[in-house]
């Protein structure tokens, strides 16, 4: 058992050999092995979005990812359409406020998902320069048809922009076929690299937006335009600013592990890893906040059982197992705890979490079957297993 077994929903745990790139010495951001490693990321960055259009990596958090992808395909004075539902699409909104842009929302409960011919129906009422959607919120678990809402959004004069960064590399995201403009996503999360990278990605149709800007894009650093000789081709070592050097080469040893494993097994590995965790959670006799059908397979959210204190049992889970999970955000802070299941969770680490939460209800006084719960998660694991056989 690792020291700390963390199974938040991101920052996840990496892989020994990603560990050991962070720990090598530093090199030249224009040496042959940076260059080497930016360009293969970008490769493998296109392909995991399964997209023909321009890929970027950028030093920064999946806020940042955000704010690049508005501020560059929308300008001052012009309007987006921000679908919310959990704690983070309003996030969308925010950052176009700063930068003068004017944000309606349509709004949906949080953990229920986006009805796709509702926001049609907004869309036919307005003329927005683009759609935001969250593919998975954090804080309610919930994973939004954002394949259907794409084929809704192609049909109007609107860019449509997605943040995957609680998705990305674990559930199937296909950028180009689900007519997604701006796709956004984080490293520390199911893909499996440490924090500090956001990696996007721009279709010919968001790359024309930019050029056809009647003003100039209104940031520096986030710019498309300062980023795209460097990203276009890395072999002409074109500087703009200094990157992660150590989290660019950790992300492509993340990334290459990633693609060795197979992106359909990975996709299939967070399915049935989901379905076990939630299973055993209900088993216990705990309550899924998020609606059936739409849950991400990513991370589980349950409802903290009355008499019983959330943060207390995170505590006990960390006191008695060092397992560690997440407690609500924003409205839910206090009424659901959250486990993250990404990356390179195993099914291992699902069995030692549901045998942390079963015996910490217990010591707190909720009357708790923790080895029906985890006998009826094994069971769902044995998909797992002879997937694994197979291969």
């Amino acid at each position: 058992m690792p020291k700390e077994l963390l199974m938040i929903p991101g920052p996840t745990r990496v892989s020994p050999s990603v560990l050991k790139i962070m720990a090598r010495q530093i090199v030249s951001h224009t040496s042959d092995e940076f260059v080497e490693a930016l360009e293969d990321a970008l490769k493998m960055t296109a392909n995991l979005f399964q997209t023909k259009g321009q890929p970027v990596i950028l030093t920064g958090s999946g806020t940042l990812g955000m704010e690049t992808a508005v501020c560059n395909v929308v300008e001052r004075g012009e309007r987006i359409l921000c679908v919310n539902n959990g704690y983070f699409g309003p996030r969308f909104g925010e950052l176009a406020a700063a930068h003068g842009i004017a944000a309606d929302s349509i709004e949906f409960e949080w953990g229920r998902h986006a009805e796709p011919s509702l926001i049609s129906e907004k869309l036919d009422k307005g003329n927005y320069k683009a759609v935001t959607i969250v593919h998975v919120d954090t804080a309610t678990g919930i994973a939004n048809p954002i394949r259907e809402v794409g084929d809704i959004v192609k049909d109007f004069d609107a860019l449509y922009i997605a943040d995957t960064v609680c998705s990305m590399g674990g559930m199937e995201v296909q950028v180009d076929n689900w007519h997604i403009d701006v796709c956004l996503t984080g490293s520390q999360k199911a893909i499996a690299a440490p924090p500090g990278l956001t990696l996007l990605s721009f279709s010919e149709k968001a790359q024309h937006a930019i050029e056809k800007r009647k003003s100039p894009v209104d940031a520096y650093y986030a710019d498309f335009g300062r980023w795209k000789p460097v990203m276009q081709d890395p072999r002409s070592r074109s500087y703009f600013a200094t990157p992660s050097v150590p989290l660019v080469l950790a992300l492509r040893e993340a990334l290459r592990l990633l693609f060795k494993e197979g992106l359909q097994n990975r996709w299939r590995r967070h399915q049935i890893i989901a379905d076990a965790m939630r299973t055993g959670i209900e088993t216990m006799g705990l309550k899924i906040f998020t609606e059936e059908n739409f849950r991400a397979n990513t991370l589980s959210v349950f409802e903290v059982p009355e008499g019983v204190s959330d943060a207390d049992l995170r505590r006990v889970m960390k006191d008695t197992y060092n397992v560690i999970c997440a407690g609500g955000l924003g409205k839910l802070k206090g009424k659901t705890n959250r486990i993250g299941h990404m990356g390179i969770v195993t099914p291992d680490n699902i069995v030692l979490t549901l045998n942390s939460l079963g015996v910490s209800l217990n010591k707190l006084g909720r009357k708790t079957d923790t080895r029906a719960a985890i006998a009826a998660a094994k069971g769902k694991l044995k998909s797992f297993q002879l997937a694994s056989r197979s291969r």
